[in-house]
């Protein structure tokens, strides 16, 4: 009896390491197709199949004053982040014309079509630029106004909801869209289209023009004192309802940061930033679940940013937030957002954090694999190619395996287009990196 229970224990333990192959389930076919299966080994896409093998997946890996000391260094000392609070009274009419022309310019000279493939005319650019308000910038300083944002909005290079395409049938790809903010993100205001409909503005991570009915304004102060207020709550969910009076607002992403105000049975109840109907800022109560936020920040350990991480598992890629979703780049900084890290928004940025970083384009795979092995450490590594940011989370058969949110394509298959958990070596990724950065201070 104890010989077979051995065995069934033995075989239990060997399924679970050892089963088929660790590349995404393709046919012989020579046609481009679709990858229904990344992982024949159904194991790997468990967090905890990865987290157990960790020796210390529970050790804080930096706490909250040290986390604090890692951000003000992205923000003040590579500049990677603006603090609302160290947003400028004033900024110049130049520099402000310069900013929203040159990504004006950019857009206009790379993007051709529309949407539905109609080619972009050049009156349609003449005529929006009219709406950009250059002439608006004749003062040689202009007055900040500061304002958050009421609900999920995206953040376009130039201010027009058209989708707009560098090639045809690239609808997914939207080249007009700079980022999405989630609701109660600070925006120091610097400029208004004719109409007022859009305005321009800096954002924690980036700059570009939003809604007006998106947002609302108020006093720094105000704005300030709701930022850093001493008991909040962060969102641990990939999507979290807000209801506002038990009914159904918006959603917050992972990462998100309100206040708390109490607690009622399984709801938390929070304040959220709302629109009086002049456009002022005022503050509405609303409640989430408990399940879906935490109380403060999560420790920062392995744990947690794998279990965060695998949270997305199959969520549908969405190139700078469109659609509500997320690309690779906010995928990694959602994760980290939830322990307090705030990342920058591009996959570059994000591999220029930390002070624990290998370059690795001047190595043959080979060496590439021995570095990987000595610098990597899952939940904090992250790996850098042209154009995208994976995390690591740690060696099955001596190979390693990353989770990303990736678009994907190849000449083989068509798009994975989701979150996922794949081989180092997919897409060719081994020979690609060029980065392994580990979010650390030391």
């Amino acid at each position: 009896m104890k010989k077979i229970i051995l065995l069934s224990i033995l075989f239990l333990l060997t399924s679970c390491q050892d089963v088929g192959d660790n590349r995404p389930l393709l046919t012989k076919s020579k046609k481009k197709q679709p990858i229904f299966i990344v992982n024949p080994n159904r194991h790997l896409n468990i967090a905890e199949f990865w987290i157990t093998q960790l020796d210390e997946a529970d050790k804080v890996i930096m706490n909250q004053k040290e986390i604090q000391q890692f951000n003000n260094t992205i923000a003040h000392e590579k500049g990677l982040l603006n603090y609302f609070k160290d947003i400028n009274k004033h900024y110049t009419s130049t520099w402000i014309k310069s900013s929203i022309l040159k990504s004006f310019n950019g857009l206009k000279e790379k993007v051709k079509y529309f949407a539905d493939n109609s080619s972009i005319s050049s009156s349609f650019y003449k005529e929006l630029k009219k709406e950009l308000n250059i002439e608006g910038l004749a003062n040689k300083n202009q007055k900040t106004r500061y304002a958050l944002t009421i609900t999920y909005t995206n953040q376009r290079i130039i201010p027009t909801e058209e989708v707009m395409i560098k090639r045809k049938n690239q609808i997914y790809f939207d080249r007009n869209q700079n980022s999405a903010l989630d609701i109660a993100t600070p925006i120091a205001i610097l400029h208004s289209s004719i109409d007022g409909a859009w305005h321009y503005g800096i954002g924690p991570t980036s700059s570009g023009w939003v809604r007006d009915r998106d947002i609302a304004f108020g006093k720094k102060k105000d704005i300030l004192d709701y930022l850093d207020a001493k008991k909040f709550i962060v969102t641990t969910s990939a999507k979290t309802p807000l209801l506002i009076k038990g009914v159904y607002y918006d959603y917050m992403r992972m990462g998100v940061k309100v206040p708390y105000i109490m607690s009622i049975d399984d709801k938390i109840m929070v304040r959220v930033p709302t629109r009086k109907d002049n456009g002022d800022l005022t503050f509405t109560k609303a409640t989430v679940k408990k399940s879906n936020v935490h109380i403060g920040y999560l420790d920062y350990t392995q744990q947690n940013i794998l279990s965060q991480a695998f949270k997305f598992l199959h969520a549908p890629y969405g190139w700078g937030g469109m659609f509500g979703e997320q690309d690779c780049s906010k995928f990694i900084q959602e994760i980290y957002a939830t322990t307090g890290l705030r990342l920058p928004r591009n996959s570059a940025s994000q591999s220029k954090v930390g002070d624990a970083k290998v370059e690795l384009n001047v190595f043959d795979k080979n060496p590439r694999i021995q570095k990987i092995n000595r610098w990597a450490k899952a939940g904090v590594t992250i790996f850098h190619l042209k154009g995208h940011i994976v995390l690591y989370i740690g060696k099955y058969h001596g190979e390693p395996f990353i989770i990303h949110t990736v678009w994907g394509s190849s000449s083989k298959h068509f798009a994975l287009g989701r979150t996922a958990v794949t081989s180092l070596n997919f897409n060719g990724y081994l020979e690609k990196i060029d980065r392994i950065t580990n979010i650390t201070l030391k």
